[in-house]
């Protein structure tokens, strides 16, 4: 689906992020016993969830940011090769509770940090939250989606979280950047009991936006690209925009969280939001992502600046340089890997299409090894967002598991949730269960298993 048209009248209007797929919908909703194609296995028990802009009363249009949005989380449960029930349940920010007249949420932040949360969940300490970055405080979740109150991890968040912490499988731990207007930039880890320990604080001239961040075995990535907090320019509320003062740099910040130690490297002028893995090989340092040439500067009511592609940057430790490979010329986004090798070297990702103007279609799974990419198509006028890989029980060969994914079919203007063998990645469907609404396109999601494996929820 591409964005579309705008007259001169009506450019940088968010308009046409409130039509058609991008349009919220206007209840939650709540469905048992689905109609599916083929055959859900047997052995997934839990929820595939999925999370994204959702306003709950009409914005306006010239004002509006896709990315800013109260968020609406959306759940599958399956079982016994059944797709028991679907719901989306709003994520209870200020917002919603002032426009649906609900009672606000307990916890800690009321009137501080109780703003949109509509990016991605995570787990921590055993327990589900909604998450996102600049400030405000996760949401927790029970298991039918409600919310239940704001939370800091039990007073140990200094301030927000993130939209986009990282799983370390090796640690157990969460690594997370964390920024927002009149703070630091924080690396911040985040350990199995659920206790958050604010390991470095890293001071710039400017406050970037940093969506993402990556690890390594010997260092946590740290984004500085020239997306900058600039409120008095913004023609829409969303205070980030493109900043042509500034240079374009990513650093290799320690693990141990020493901020004196970070080594900088200047890269392509660009933005990122986010990076597929990384890992140390001897010197160097491989950083793989999805590169936007650049952001929020001609539009500045969502991302619409070119397609993106998956590049590879490799820094050299010694010689402070760092080198670009393109990997993929498909515009694509929303990458995703077996967690089981986060921050250690790998073969596959698997992402979305996105090309200019916004445009969603197949899925892709990129062999990083080969430099090859096959391709999914789900049909005609048939788009997805993130694929999701969750790995087979007792799988060895990392590519030994099911994508998921949330397939908008314009045609019909319903979702389906379809599983691919991800071994057969171009062939057919495994399965596919038919929603009774349609999913908005939105950002992040992963399987909570009820028991065993989950993906990248963690």
């Amino acid at each position: 689906m591409t964005l579309p048209s705008k007259s001169s009248k009506l450019a940088g209007l968010g308009a046409p992020y409130l039509a058609n797929n991008f349009a919220p919908i206007e209840a939650e909703t709540t469905a048992f016993n689905l109609e599916v194609t083929g055959h859900i296995p047997k052995v997934l028990t839990g929820r595939l969830l999925r999370i994204g802009p959702n306003p709950a009363v009409a914005p306006d249009p010239v004002r509006y940011h896709w990315l800013s949005g109260s968020g609406m989380a959306h759940g599958l449960r399956l079982r016994n090769g059944k797709a028991e029930w679907y719901r989306s349940r709003y994520v209870r920010d200020s917002s919603v509770v002032t426009a649906l007249h609900v009672l606000p949420l307990g916890g800690p932040g009321e009137n501080r940090r109780d703003g949109s949360v509509n990016t991605n969940f995570t787990s921590v300490g055993g327990k589900l939250y909604a998450i996102v970055e600049a400030g405000s405080l996760p949401v927790e979740l029970n298991y039918e989606l409600e919310s239940i109150a704001r939370a800091d991890f039990n007073g140990t968040l200094e301030a927000g979280f993130t939209g986009h912490p990282k799983f370390d499988p090796i640690t157990g731990e969460q690594h997370a950047l964390t920024y927002e207007p009149g703070q630091p930039v924080r690396y911040v880890t985040v350990d199995q009991t659920g206790r958050a320990t604010t390991r470095a604080r890293i001071d710039l001239p400017h406050i970037p936006l940093i969506h993402d961040t990556a690890f390594t075995a010997s260092s946590i990535i740290i984004p500085d690209l020239p997306v900058t907090f600039q409120p008095d320019r913004s023609q829409a509320r969303f205070p980030w925009l493109w900043d042509e003062r500034r240079d374009s740099r990513i650093g290799l910040l320690p693990r141990n969280g020493n901020a004196e130690n970070i080594q900088w490297f200047e890269t392509p002028r660009c933005f990122v939001f986010h990076f597929v893995n990384a890992y140390d090989d001897n010197h160097l340092t491989i950083i793989d992502l999805i590169r936007h040439p650049r952001m929020f500067d001609r539009d500045h009511n969502g991302p619409n600046e070119g397609a993106p592609t998956l590049v590879r940057w490799t820094l050299n430790r010694c010689s402070g340089q760092l080198t670009e490979t393109q990997l993929d010329d498909h515009g694509t986004e929303f990458p995703q890997i077996n967690g089981r090798f986060g921050g250690q070297p790998y073969r596959f990702s698997y992402t979305a299409h996105w090309g200019a103007g916004v445009t969603f279609g197949p899925a892709m799974k990129h062999d990083m090894v080969r430099g090859t990419t096959e391709i999914h198509d789900y049909g005609t006028g048939r788009m997805t967002l993130e694929p999701i890989f969750v790995p087979k029980p007792d799988s060895c060969a990392e590519d030994d598991g099911w994508i998921f994914s949330y397939v908008y079919d314009s045609g019909r203007n319903l979702s389906d949730v379809v599983i691919l063998d991800a071994q057969d990645f171009a062939g057919e469907p495994v399965a596919t269960i038919h929603l009774p609404v349609r999913v908005p396109f939105g950002f992040h999601g992963g399987w909570v298993a009820d028991y065993g494996v989950t993906s990248p929820v963690v």
